[in-house]
C-alpha cells in the first residue's frame, strides 16, 4: 500500500513550480518505494525524469527492459497519472499500449498487490526466484 500525496490529486492546471517539484519529488520517491517491492536490482531497473517544459509537464519512468511505470504530471490534467506498458529491450520506448492505474487502487493493500502482481506478470518477474 502506497500513501499517495495530496500534491498527486491536486488540480495541475494551476499548479506552481514548487507543486511541480514536490509532485515530481513523491513520484521518484513512489517509483522507488514500487522497484524495491518488486526487488529490482539496481542494475536491473533505471527511475528516469523527463522535466516539464511550456505546455508539458513532467514525466518520472521506471525502466525496465521489459516493462515502463510512468508517472505523468501534465498542466492539462486534475490530477497526477499512473500507467504501465510493456517494452521490447532497453531502446523499446513505445511499448505496448498504455494501461492506466488509478490512484485509489495504489492507495489501498489489495489493489497495490495487484498492481504489483500484474508488473510482475507483464514484466516477466518471478518473485519466487529473487
Amino acid at each position: 500500500m502506497l500513501k499517495v500525496p495530496k500534491v498527486f490529486h491536486a488540480d495541475r492546471r494551476s499548479s506552481g513550480v514548487a507543486a511541480d517539484a514536490a509532485a515530481a519529488h513523491h513520484a521518484t520517491q513512489m517509483l522507488r518505494r514500487i522497484a524495491r517491492d518488486l526487488r529490482l536490482r539496481s542494475g536491473e531497473h533505471e527511475i528516469v525524469t523527463e522535466p516539464a517544459g511550456r505546455n508539458r509537464g513532467c514525466r518520472l519512468t521506471l525502466r525496465t527492459p521489459a516493462l515502463m511505470l510512468e508517472v505523468t504530471d501534465s498542466p492539462t490534467r486534475q490530477k497526477v497519472a499512473v500507467s504501465f506498458r510493456t517494452r521490447r529491450g532497453r531502446s523499446d520506448l513505445s511499448g505496448g499500449g498504455d494501461n492506466a492505474v488509478s490512484l485509489e487502487q495504489l492507495s489501498s493493500r489489495e489493489g497495490y498487490d495487484a498492481l504489483l502482481g500484474g508488473l510482475r506478470l507483464a514484466g516477466g518477474l518471478d518473485g519466487e526466484c529473487r
